[in-house]
């Protein structure tokens, strides 16, 4: 039995279109193939780069954070003076957040001395420095006052602290 003339005609085009479209994609990936494939590769070789980068900050972090419970331990210890130095250290090769807090801890051990003017100068570090998140300058801010209070006048102090009401 024949088929009626329209479904062959459908049938043809569908093919057509179909050749068409594959000839379209094969010129397409003649022409850019190699463009394709090198921005996919690129794309492939800085995900692994980011990947490892935090990789590398993680245990980065961890070391540091290691480095900076040894000290609070002696600290809890009664071990100031050997605090001090480790807390030196982390302060001056750690990244941003272990610095300020290795700075703010110095600075409450300095006050425990009764030092308030070298604990203020280590809280103005932290307070001052603008590479440090917020959460630390603020704190910062408030411990250097209260180890300046008797030092500072009315106005200055509520001066310094109106940013944070």
């Amino acid at each position: 039995m024949a088929l009626p003339p329209g479904t062959t005609d459908e049938a043809f085009l569908r093919e057509v279109d179909e050749e068409y479209r594959r000839d379209q994609a094969m010129h397409i990936l003649r022409n850019y193939g190699r463009w394709i494939l090198g921005a996919v590769v690129l794309a492939l070789i800085a995900f692994g780069g980011w990947l490892y980068w935090q990789h590398y900050n993680t245990q980065k972090a961890g070391t540091q954070g290691e480095q900076f419970d040894a000290a609070m331990r002696l600290v809890e210890e009664s071990k100031a003076d050997k605090a001090l130095p480790e807390l030196d250290r982390i302060a001056a090769g750690s990244g941003e957040g272990y610095a300020a807090m290795a700075r703010i801890a110095q600075g409450n051990l300095l006050l425990q001395k009764n030092d308030a003017k070298g604990a203020a100068a280590k809280f103005a570090e932290v307070a001052n420095n603008a590479k440090f998140e917020q959460p630390y300058r603020d704190l910062a801010l408030i411990r250097q006052t209260v180890a300046e209070y008797d030092s500072l006048k009315p106005q200055v102090v509520i001066d310094r602290l109106k940013g944070l009401t």
